[in-house]
């Protein structure tokens, strides 16, 4: 095979993923010019009303679904802004909010096949049908956002204490066809999942009417939305898929065979806790998207089972979050902070992302 050859062999075998990846995001876009997340942040200061702490679990709620239905990248790069803006209006220090959006985008980030791009490297071309996920995946990821709501609120109870002097966070409700085509493509991507078809490309087709529609009515929108995809992330994404295959060829990942072969030789539940933590350790340092792409190479050449699959997934999912580095959705969070005046540096992260992590990660892996 020539080398050109070579190289678009490699491009191809990440097309679902670079559909899935442009889909989402489009969606979330589309979600965002519609003025939905603004309203959800608005709605949630409205209900909570002077008590800090009813608006953080709100927060956090609203983290889940917009995880779960659109992806970890949707809560930091539509929910997050939405938030700061919000508590522009409301009495309170914004960290403890926007900290509970960065955590729960990764803590909810293996409820759903669609609820993370990593989940598509890991099970590259052998994504479970949706019933199949749940049962393995449902019960994991469910302790993992309560263990990472009830760290995350003791960290930061002294400012969650007492009332706030909250002021009405007014937001014009959206139009309800935009919010009948998200529900639409929420029910065709979670459908699709559940039949075991290409997620990838359902979600492109989603997104590309939503696009459309925008077109029809608003054609600075529409730009708006190419414009909010991130092509550097595709771009990125592509260019791994291509190293990582001239990795897997010149024989690179040896090491990491042999490390995932250690881990499954053990009992359990040590298993499936060496290989997570394993995991997680080298998403932190070398970030998970390499990673997930690794594992989508090693763990068919492993002919891996299912708990050892699951719980590789979740060291890749649930472990970036005790470090800004350990994934793109948390770097991507960084950078929307310090464009809103909001400071946090990597160490800060790190106190509260190690102090959540460690537990939420072991609970989740002993459920697999």
């Amino acid at each position: 095979m020539s080398a050109l050859g070579w190289v678009l062999a490699a491009l191809g075998r990440g097309t679902d993923v670079y559909l899935f990846l442009v889909g989402m995001m489009a969606l979330a876009a589309y979600a965002q010019i519609a003025g939905i997340f603004d309203w959800i942040a608005a709605r949630a200061v409205r209900i909570a009303g002077p008590s800090r702490f009813r608006l953080f679990a709100l927060v956090y709620v609203a983290g889940i679904g917009t995880t779960a239905l659109f992806s970890n990248d949707a809560t930091i790069v539509a929910l997050t802004p939405a938030v700061i803006g919000a508590l522009r209006r409301y009495d309170a220090a914004p960290l403890p909010y926007v900290t509970a959006c960065a955590l729960i985008a990764n803590a909810a980030s293996f409820l759903l096949p669609i609820s993370n791009p990593s989940n598509l490297l890991v099970f590259a071309g052998r994504m479970p049908a949706l019933a199949v996920w749940l049962r393995a995946f449902a019960l994991p990821s469910c302790a993992a956002i309560a263990v990472t709501f009830a760290i995350t609120w003791w960290f930061f109870r002294r400012d969650l204490r007492g009332r706030s002097a909250n002021v009405d966070a007014a937001a014009s409700t959206p139009a309800r066809p935009a919010v009948a085509l998200l529900t639409a493509a929420a029910a065709v991507v979670v459908t699709t999942s559940a039949l075991g078809g290409p997620l990838g490309a359902a979600t492109f087709a989603c997104g590309t009417i939503a696009w459309i529609a925008t077109v029809l009515r608003d054609r600075a929108g529409a730009a708006t939305i190419v414009h909010d995809i991130s092509w550097r992330i595709v771009g990125l994404t592509a260019a791994l898929f291509v190293i990582v295959t001239a990795v897997d060829d010149a024989g690179g990942f040896t090491a990491s065979r042999t490390a995932l072969a250690w881990c499954a030789q053990l009992a359990a539940p040590w298993s499936a806790l060496a290989t997570g933590f394993v995991v997680a350790a080298a998403s932190n340092a070398i970030n998970n998207l390499p990673v997930g792409l690794n594992l989508g190479e090693t763990l068919p050449a492993m002919h891996a089972n299912m708990h050892a699959s699951a719980a590789a997934l979740i060291g890749v999912n649930l472990g970036p979050n005790a470090a800004v580095n350990g994934s793109l959705a948390t770097l991507l969070w960084l950078g929307i902070l310090r464009r809103a005046n909001i400071s946090v540096s990597p160490l800060a992260f790190a106190r509260v992302g190690v102090l959540v992590t460690i537990p939420a990660l072991a609970a989740a892996l002993v459920l697999i």
